[in-house]
């Protein structure tokens, strides 16, 4: 049978060429001329080029039908060869289509090598044409197809792969039903994950870590504790994948006293964890970063005597979390001085540092270092350069990467949109927008955020009230804070006071300072009074040490020549010990960005 066009004839003939220079790095003919002797050198390979010598010389040397070796030359092409870099399933699928002896080794190989590969799904077609050969599949085999069901996120499939498990008597097997509950954990399919752990005869600690993780990577971090202290209870003793879902679980609900006992644990048990040492302590440096303890987090950074890009990324991630954005860019700089390649995620946390900061130069020089490595096709990244050049007032420079970019997604659209918007262009962002709606991608609340402030700052009064009403009428979005607070902007700054004041009396979610605060500067440009001052008694029950409400109101008293009212909010700043802050603003100096 045959899967794909075979390439043999064009792969022997490259083969044969390198005979001459396999002779001279492995051996000579003469010296393997045995399958064992080709198995042993077959389990010594380290590079796929001696790989392909050593097949071509088990072609030349009249063994490619000992099934032994074949099916060796398949594991190795579909397992170990087959990774990010060298991610092809055709090589092992070629060598087995011309193999004679096609048993349940090389299927559950090919299998499994699908499972790892680009295409998972492809392991089920390979599963089908495996029973249509009559060969009888073996626990292995579910476990593989269990897990390409997970990669590819099928979970119909999976669930039939499972029903087909049960009805062949495999459903008690440890190993089987491990994967059994990762593959629902990963679909998200969590009560049929635990159905499966509850009904398990036999549980080990890989058990346990799967539950745990299923829970904690699907964000029910108290369930992942609830199943943890289950464990503990049980006598069970946790090892390193297992601390890093319990350390995960506390960054999400930002346990500090729980992260805290999970790393004194980690401390204890140093030699057990020393294997996984660089992940632990990443997931250290990720939960102390959503802890708000940053100086926790940089002290196991400092401790750490291995460091990947992952645990770099850990800690500028946590600065830029934490709004720590100078320091993140310190860290960034010592990364690099360290001789450390910047992946993706590095880059894309550092542009939104930069966008922050005004950290231009910064920008540019990870710009440059993008284009040179092809990195601009990629969504992501692309979207962080937009934002980061909108953010640092470039508007021009955005929208050039914007146009350059060969895909976009809808954070792609709503970033270009909403920088747009701050910079005045509400009529190319509202234009965008509908280019965006053109094209059959659904907006999200942030887009609508961008869309809103077009409107506001074009005086688009009856536009933006409509879109604001198509969020919930159309996209089923619900209106938060901020679209509120730009629908009070954009009333405000068109003179409709009352209205205004009245949509904040209606909104469904209750009014935060910010809200207020547009009404109260909407007050100021139009000198009412009386909604001013409402407005400034609904500031001071949220937040009465702002000092730019009291000179906002004073300055409303001022233009209606009302002097003692302006005495009475200066007396009131005095007593209560408010002073007006001086206005900063940030620019790029000598390549660092700093305050004036």
């Amino acid at each position: 049978m045959r899967f794909l066009n075979p390439f043999c004839i064009k792969i022997i003939s490259n083969h044969l060429n390198l005979i001459t220079n396999f002779s001279q790095n492995l051996t000579t003919s003469s010296q393997i001329s045995k399958p064992q002797q080709f198995l042993q050198l077959l389990n010594q390979i380290t590079t796929l080029k001696q790989f392909n010598q050593l097949h071509a010389h088990i072609i030349t040397s009249g063994l490619h039908y000992n099934q032994f070796l074949i099916g060796k030359l398949i594991e190795i092409s579909a397992i170990k060869f087959n990774n990010k870099k060298n991610n092809n399933m055709a090589y092992p699928i070629m060598i087995f289509n011309h193999s004679v002896h096609q048993d349940q080794f090389t299927w559950n190989t090919i299998i499994r090598g699908y499972s790892i590969s680009h295409t998972p799904y492809h392991a089920l077609y390979v599963f089908v044409k495996m029973l249509r050969e009559s060969v009888e599949p073996q626990s292995f085999t579910f476990a593989f197809l269990l897990k390409a069901c997970a990669r590819s996120h099928a979970l119909v499939s999976g669930k039939s792969v499972h029903c087909v498990v049960l009805k062949c008597g495999y459903g008690s097997d440890l190993f089987v039903a491990n994967t059994a509950i990762h593959f629902y954990s990963s679909c998200g399919d969590l009560r049929s994950a635990e159905k499966v752990f509850d009904e398990m005869g036999e549980r080990n600690v890989v058990t346990w870590n799967a539950v745990i993780s299923g829970y904690v990577q699907n964000g029910f971090s108290d369930d992942g504790l609830r199943v943890f202290d289950r464990m503990r209870v049980e006598g069970i003793r946790p090892n390193d994948v297992t601390m890093i879902s319990v350390i995960s679980a506390c960054g999400q609900k930002e346990d500090l006293k729980l992260g805290t006992w999970a790393h004194a644990y980690v401390a204890e048990n140093s030699v057990e964890f020393e294997s996984n040492i660089i992940n632990v302590g990443t997931s250290l440096i990720d939960m102390y970063g959503k802890c708000k303890e940053m100086d926790l987090a940089r002290r196991v950074f400092d401790q750490m005597q291995k460091r990947d890009i992952a645990v770099w990324n850990a800690l500028i991630n946590g600065y830029v979390s934490n709004r720590l954005f100078r320091e993140a860019l310190d860290l960034f700089k010592e990364l690099k001085a360290n001789g450390l390649d910047p992946d993706e995620p590095t880059l894309v946390t550092i542009l939104s540092a930069c966008g922050h900061l005004g950290a231009l130069d910064v920008g540019k020089k990870i710009h440059i270092y993008a284009e040179e490595r092809n990195l601009l096709f990629n969504v992501t990244l692309g979207t962080a350069l937009v934002d980061m050049y909108s953010k640092c007032g470039c508007i021009i420079e955005a929208k050039e990467v914007f146009s350059k970019m060969s895909d976009h997604d809808v954070m792609t659209w709503t970033s270009m949109i909403g920088g747009l918007a701050v910079h005045g262009h509400a009529n190319d962002a509202l234009n965008l927008f509908i280019q965006m709606l053109n094209i059959g991608l659904k907006p999200d609340g942030i887009t609508f955020v961008g869309v809103l402030c077009a409107c506001s700052h074009a005086g688009f009064v009856d536009q933006g009230l409509h879109y604001f009403d198509s969020m919930r009428s159309n996209y089923k979005i619900s209106p938060t804070i901020e679209h509120y607070g730009c629908i009070i902007d954009l009333l405000g700054r068109a003179g409709r006071i009352q209205d205004a004041y009245d949509m904040i009396s209606s909104m469904e979610i209750q009014p935060n300072a910010i809200v207020w605060r547009a009404l109260l500067s909407a007050c100021r440009l139009h000198s009412n009074v009386k909604i001013a001052e409402s407005s400034v008694e609904n500031l001071f029950k949220l937040q009465s040490d702002n000092c730019g409400d009291y000179v906002l109101l004073s300055n409303i008293y001022a233009s209606k020549g009302r002097w003692d009212d302006v005495k009475n909010i200066r007396k009131k700043m005095e007593e209560r010990g408010i002073k007006k802050k001086p206005g900063l603003s940030l620019i790029e100096t000598n390549s660092r960005p700093r305050m004036h």
